[in-house]
């Protein structure tokens, strides 16, 4: 007898509390909340343009890109919590060195090359394998919750950086979160994740407990099958364009609400705002997609996103405009790669999951590439964020098109391990 959704969060909930942890304090949540918080402070202490810092956050998410294809056959080989618990010291480490920048451009671009290809197991291909081998019929609302993590990092983040960044200097922020890598994540990761699949019920008795290694034996495509559908390119260019708006964006949000008016902390308290979004808006979201068809959720959270970035657009608007579109852009994000992580589960199935959504993640990290340096760029060279704006109001209603477009998901059957 197959478990109920609550059984499977009773049996699941120190992976669940762990994958949140991880995915917090890794790369998709502590490194990409805080990095505006740092872009006035460096600007101001080595005399970059704000395209020149907000331009690390490109090569962050280009080791990212990189590494996802990587990393999802990893976990498969060695086991997520290994693959975790060293890319989260590795990150740690990172942070400790940025501390000893010189004002040398490159050497920033290159050691936040470093720090995300050595941070590529704290992604969300390793904590969605877990919570795909964990949960099936609360499958979307346990990913929501697992991704969630880095809502939370958004909340608390911007303002506990800004605080350090004015209490130490720049160089206190980045060895805070260094510190707080070491003492908080790496501990609740290797004690509480659980990289084995449980007993599937649904099988009966019989059937042996499954490991990310051996994972194949689920139901589901090949990878070379997965990339001849359809629904594969409509889910990897969807939301390459809408990663690139997204990520953009949010990465040049406090700069951006500076230049409405608002004060270094005014600005990081709304950013702050933006956490909440995405706290919310992934509970929320996974919890909906249990429940109705997952395109046309995302369809209709994008459209919604793409008015919000209309109205940050509007000159002398109050600031409640600026609330309301810092809501929707972390509904947007919110959406994003747990969507992608469910899609690929349900339009793939779990036999090839690693090296699919490593694959779909992979250029999902090409496009928010791409975000954060063309809309710092388009700053330099117009002096304003307003083209930046008015682009990504139109590609997100795009994004949302091409992804609500897809069909009813496939279902697979799961195929007993050979004995």
């Amino acid at each position: 007898m197959a478990l109920t959704k609550g059984a499977e969060f009773k049996r699941g909930w120190a992976t669940l509390l762990a994958s949140v942890t991880g995915n917090g304090f890794g790369l998709s949540g502590l490194a990409f909340y805080t990095f505006g918080v740092f872009v006035v402070p460096l600007t101001a202490a080595f005399g970059w343009s704000r395209g020149d810092a907000a331009g690390a956050a490109s090569f962050l998410l280009i080791g990212t890109a990189i590494t996802a294809p990587i990393i999802g056959t990893l976990i498969d080989r060695f086991g997520a919590k290994r693959v975790a618990v060293i890319s989260m010291t590795l990150l740690a480490i990172g942070y400790g060195l940025l501390t000893q920048l010189s004002g040398n451009l490159a050497m920033f671009y290159v050691m936040w090359l470093c720090m995300s290809l050595a941070g590529g197991g704290t992604t969300p291909v390793v904590w969605t394998q877990a919570i795909n081998l964990w949960f099936d019929k609360g499958r979307g609302l346990a990913l929501g919750i697992a991704l969630a993590g880095a809502g939370v990092a958004g909340v608390f983040s911007p303002r506990l950086t800004t605080a350090l960044i004015e209490s130490y200097g720049w160089q206190g922020g980045y060895l805070g979160i260094g510190i707080m890598l070491i003492v908080i994540a790496v501990p609740v990761i290797a004690f509480l994740f659980n990289d084995h699949a449980p007993h599937d019920h649904a099988l009966g008795p019989e059937t042996a407990a499954l490991t990310p290694s051996v994972a194949h034996v689920r139901g589901g495509m090949t990878f070379q099958e997965s990339y001849r559908t359809l629904e594969y390119w409509k889910i990897a260019i969807g939301f390459f364009f809408v990663s690139a708006i997204i990520a953009g964006i949010i990465i040049n949000l406090v700069p951006l609400l500076i230049d409405r008016g608002l004060s270094a902390v005014a600005a990081s308290e709304i950013a702050g705002v933006l956490g909440i979004a995405v706290l919310i808006g992934r509970v929320g979201v996974g919890y909906v997609i249990d429940h109705f068809h997952a395109p046309a959720v995302t369809r209709l959270l994008l459209i919604g996103t793409a008015i919000g970035c209309f109205l940050l657009s509007l000159n002398d608007a109050p600031t409640w405009f600026a609330l309301v579109a810092v809501l929707s852009l972390g509904l947007a994000a919110a959406a994003e790669i747990d969507l992608v992580a469910y899609l690929v589960s349900r339009f793939f199935g779990m036999k090839a999951y690693g090296k699919i959504y490593g694959s779909q993640l992979s250029i999902f990290y090409a496009g928010a590439a791409t975000g954060p340096l063309a809309v710092g760029k388009t700053y330099d060279l117009f002096g304003s964020y307003l083209p930046a704006l008015y682009a990504a109001t139109g590609i997100l209603i795009v994004g949302g098109l091409v992804v609500g477009s897809l069909g009813k998901p496939r279902e697979f059957t799961v195929q007993q391990q050979p004995k």
